[in-house]
């Protein structure tokens, strides 16, 4: 025991393990040692990083395996990171690299702007004639002392990228070719779960440990990392480029055709989309429409040339989505389907993943250890269903109430809105919105409050009524999480409106040092997922597994809604001490099943009307 505890110690980033962090590490170790999968679940803020990096290290230590951290967003790599400095900085020697895709990494600021395809063209374009000098650099480096300069300098994704160009060489490449030497390889879910990924990194997962955080949202990035999308828009597109590069009539005819018969189908089907999101479509009805394709090939390849000649720098034409399209649908790969879907940016054809286990599987049964850790696990049934695990399965669950003390929070219920889908309307809206504004007006402390929506949909809707007094900072495609901890730095008390599941709510902390900035949550709505013939696909999955229907429902369509409120909850508690204020605005959350449930999470959940609300929160003070 006290060998093991020496071990584990000595990878271990702090003086002394805090509360359940030397269990934790202790349960991932003996998981990794006897070849069964460890899922770990505790709240936020418990030092579950901390604690798995030490247990893996550890058994890496005696078993020679590499051990690969996954990540799904930027913003999760920020946890590893530091506490591979800390290591590093108490003089364990622990080789690290971060990878993240090639845009992310690239020093060429003109280049890495580019959409992904033109990018990966671009660079693949600027590496082959010797036009990138961060490229071409790379030989003239002792890669070896360069990133051991790096690690002892750097202390974030941004700053590791930004280094290494500093340092004129490519950031990617350094990584990629670092990566067999370092002890850790910090990624992103993409190169271990993605089947038709176009960046590939030579990695033996036979021979590596694999920590995969956030491992709530893993069966959804694996269904989203192996999606192609066929854009309406780029059909279109593509038609206005054959007409106008193509000089063979035989050719532009044949190419037209499969064009516009497309262009047709889908826009006729797309009215079926005005109640659904995601209607599912009968592979072969799509597949006849690509009986000519190779005058789709042939229609690239004369188009790219005649760009060439002309002195395009990137040559790319929108034809290359309907190849990329076309090679997948091909393949028919058991557990995928083909859908009609339709976003913020249009009506696209989907080839999309159903049954993750069909990409997961192999992975996690071949690999030499996992881990699967969250703030907020679904049940075992659903990891071991979904992910297609047939190995033995090892469970230790922390409780909110296990780490935060009760005195340290309150939850009210306000039962006066809903967001349900067929209650939706500008009355609604305007009635949220005035709550809202409202509990910004009554509430005293020096804190942020974040609020949660169920889409963007309707926190867009909601936005457009609130008070003129509201200070608030909206989620948008372009907020970063520095940017927001910057803007509260000079100003606490501002309304962060952001979406459920979203990147200011998963993997982020709202902190500076050890001060917590939020000091209320607020849930508008309960966040379900919208149905869709692809979730009832999913749920058809598990029902045949679980041989439960009614389970079934509840993992696909409740159990998404649970985890993100829980992972919006957690952003309010990074430590054992932090206290705050739990606002559930829905009159759902008083029916049964959510009440017990998270009546059981929390241990109280007091139902208020709104001047209840209002004084509650006027008068409310962390004791």
């Amino acid at each position: 025991m006290s060998g093991i505890r020496s071990l584990i110690k000595r990878y271990f980033p702090y003086d002394v393990f805090r509360k359940y962090q030397w269990e934790i590490a202790r349960g991932i170790y003996d998981s990794l040692s006897s070849g069964k999968i460890a899922l770990i679940e505790a709240p936020t803020g418990v030092g579950k990083t901390a604690s798995a990096l030490a247990a893996s290290l550890a058994y890496a230590e005696e078993s020679g395996v590499k051990v690969l951290f996954l990540i799904r967003t930027k913003n999760e790599a920020q946890a590893p990171i530091r506490e591979l400095r800390r290591l590093r900085d108490r003089g364990v020697d622990i080789d690290y690299v971060i990878i993240r895709n090639r845009p992310d990494m690239c020093c060429m600021v003109s280049t890495r702007k580019l959409p992904y395809e033109e990018f990966l063209e671009e660079c693949r374009f600027l590496r082959s004639s010797d036009e990138c000098p961060y490229y071409s650099n790379i030989r003239r480096v002792d890669v070896n002392s360069l990133m051991l300069h790096i690690m002892d300098n750097t202390g974030s994704i941004n700053e590791y990228v930004s280094s290494l160009c500093a340092l004129n060489v490519c950031p990617y490449e350094v990584s990629r070719m670092y990566l067999d030497r370092a002890k850790i390889g910090i990624m992103t879910y993409y190169y271990i779960f993605s089947i038709n990924r176009p960046e590939s990194i030579n990695i033996d997962v036979k021979n590596s440990v694999l920590i995969i955080d956030e491992a709530h949202n893993l069966p959804d990035a694996i269904s989203g990392l192996n999606t192609i999308n066929l854009p309406l828009a780029s059909v279109i597109a593509s038609i206005a480029e054959v007409k106008k590069l193509i000089d063979d009539e035989e050719l532009k005819n044949r190419v037209l055709r499969i064009l516009r018969g497309l262009q047709t189908y889908m826009v006729k089907l797309s009215r079926i989309l005005e109640e659904e999101t995601m209607v599912s479509l009968e592979l072969g009805d799509v597949l006849q429409f690509f009986e000519d394709f190779q005058a789709i090939k042939d229609a690239y390849y004369e188009i790219i040339k005649k760009k060439r000649s002309a002195g395009v720098p990137i040559p790319y034409t929108p034809l290359s989505r309907l190849l990329d399209f076309h090679k997948a649908v091909l393949n028919k790969v058991s557990g995928f389907s083909v859908f009609l879907a339709r976003d913020e940016q249009g009506v696209s054809l989907v080839y999309k993943c159903v049954d993750p286990s069909v990409v997961s599987s192999s992975v996690i049964n071949d690999a030499n250890g996992v881990v699967l850790m969250s703030g907020t696990l679904p049940p075992k049934d659903y990891v071991v269903s979904m992910l297609g695990i047939n190995r033995d399965v090892v469970e230790y669950r922390i409780g909110f109430r296990d780490y935060v003390k009760s005195e340290n929070y309150e939850v009210l219920v306000y039962d006066g809105i809903t967001t349900r889908y067929v209650e939706r309307d500008e009355e609604e809206y305007a009635k949220i919105a005035d709550v809202i504004s409202r509990i910004y007006q009554a509430y005293t402390l020096d804190k942020a409050i974040l609020s949660i929506f169920p889409s963007y949909v309707v926190l867009k809707a909601v936005r457009k009524y609130l008070s003129p007094g509201v200070k608030y900072v909206m989620e948008l495609g372009s907020t970063s999480i520095d940017d927001l901890i910057r803007d509260l730095r000079s100003n606490r008390r501002k309304l962060i409106m952001a979406v459920a599941g979203g990147k200011l709510v998963e993997g982020v902390e709202y902190r500076l040092g050890t001060e917590n900035l939020l000091g209320l949550i607020i849930i508008i709505g309960v966040p379900y997922p919208e149905p869709n013939d692809y979730l009832d696909d999913v749920m058809e999955i598990l029902a045949a597994r679980l041989n439960d229907r009614r389970m079934a429902w509840e993992l696909t369509y409740q159990w998404p809604a649970i985890v993100r409120i829980k992972q919006a909850v957690g952003r309010a508690f990074r430590s054992e001490d932090d206290k705050a204020l739990i606002v559930l605005m829905d009159r759902r959350f008083r029916e049964m099943r959510l009440a017990k449930i998270f009546e059981d999470y929390f241990g109280k959940y007091v139902i208020v009307d709104e001047k209840e609300l209002i004084n509650e929160i006027k008068n409310f003070t962390p004791r």
